[in-house]
């Protein structure tokens, strides 16, 4: 097994023994610190993500920020070696089942500035751990092409801060990372 996997395993075994109420209690403070982000001081089209096992609750973030009028998209796959594509959510249309548990809007497709991205581990780099697929590097790497200023917002439980993450030349490292503690800055 390699590194990354291995740490990959690991990091998802801590992370699904957080209990449900830590789990509220850490979305509550993530938000709060992402409201007051000064990455958001316009309005942008922000992509979220439809939380699945115990991923930090992403929707207490993207109903706050819909509340203060920002733009919601959540990630559709489209397959498995394409980039994801964003659809619009209003939070009152009833979102599909996706791949892997996820839930999908079917609005119209928009493209976001800001992405929320979920996460297995991450550094003080920017470098992160998903599920192994793949979707969020493809998807950074044509975002950035086409707009260098698009931001890529971690948010993970302080605890799934590593020392060190192997990091490939695919790989498309955050600009930040939220946590229930703090807020670690890249770039």
């Amino acid at each position: 097994m390699s590194d990354k996997n291995t740490l990959r395993e690991n990091a998802l075994k801590s992370r699904d023994a957080v209990s449900l109420a830590d789990n509220a209690s850490a979305s509550r403070m993530v938000c709060a610190q992402i409201i007051m982000l000064p990455e958001l001081d316009e309005i942008k089209v922000i992509s979220g993500y439809y939380p699945m096992r115990i991923e930090l609750n992403s929707l207490t973030i993207l109903k706050a920020l819909h509340a203060a009028r920002f733009p919601i998209a959540l990630p559709t796959i489209i397959s498995d070696d394409e980039p994801l594509e964003f659809r619009r959510w209003d939070m009152r249309t009833e979102l599909v089942d996706g791949p892997f548990g996820t839930k999908q809007s079917t609005q119209e497709v928009v493209v976001p500035e800001i992405l929320i991205v979920p996460l297995a581990a991450f550094d003080l780099k920017g470098n992160r751990i998903g599920y192994g697929g793949g979707y969020y590097d493809r998807t950074l790497s044509v975002l950035r092409k086409n707009n260098p200023d698009v931001i890529a917002i971690g948010v993970a439980f302080d605890d799934q801060k590593l020392d060190s993450i192997p990091a490939e030349d695919y790989d498309q490292p955050l600009d930040l990372v939220v946590t229930e503690k703090t807020i670690y800055r890249v770039k």
